[in-house]
């Protein structure tokens, strides 16, 4: 007969669970504020001692990689949220990079650390679980003849995501605004991806 698991130690776990997520959002909205944020800074924001982030992140760096799991997480929800496979190819195109480029608004800061501290491929491995939500749309957009087909696939993702990341920095640096970086971008992706620009 199986016993049933010690009620204390459900809790214990629901306990860790809530501090993880605690900290991960006082991480998340401490890094934008100020990129060079305290662990001290963020227990405070979180509610919880100092000691209780370095038991579940002994480090700064494995912080800063939870906080960049959880992001690209929600990043690729919103992503997939908006229905990759639904409509036109290059509607869908325009519908699904603006609601990812959304969601990517509450981690500018975030994106900029990032590529601060990681190699280029290491960056690429990491935005995988988002950027192969991608591939159903660009192969159905190339099938259809509205995408270019002169390039890979993998090419046509990989600027898709260069631009994003190229608008972000933009944005930080203050040489695109709010009101016409979204255009901007859109423009960009589509004159990249698009059959207009060679097939």
């Amino acid at each position: 007969m199986t016993q049933a698991t010690p009620a204390p130690k459900r809790r214990r776990r629901s306990d860790a669970d809530r501090s993880v997520a605690a900290i991960l959002a006082a991480a998340l909205e401490a890094l934008a504020d100020d990129p060079e944020a305290s662990m001290a800074e963020i227990a405070r924001r979180a509610g919880v001692v100092r000691a209780t982030i370095y038991v579940h992140f002994p480090t700064r760096e494995s912080l800063l990689d939870a906080v960049m799991e959880d992001a690209v997480g929600q990043v690729a929800q919103a992503t997939a949220s908006a229905e990759p496979d639904r409509g036109e190819p290059l509607e869908a195109l325009e519908r699904v990079l603006l609601a990812t480029w959304r969601k990517l608004g509450q981690f500018h800061t975030l994106l900029a650390i990032n590529t601060a501290r990681l190699s280029p491929k290491e960056l690429h491995r990491r935005h995988q679980p988002e950027m192969t939500l991608w591939v159903p749309l660009i192969e159905r957009g190339r099938k259809e003849g509205v995408f270019r087909t002169d390039v890979p696939a993998t090419w046509q993702i990989a600027i898709i995501r260069t631009l994003v990341h190229t608008a972000s920095h933009e944005l930080q640096a203050g040489r695109l605004s709010e009101e016409e970086v979204e255009s901007v971008m859109l423009a960009t992706v589509v004159a990249a991806v698009g059959a207009g620009g060679g097939a």
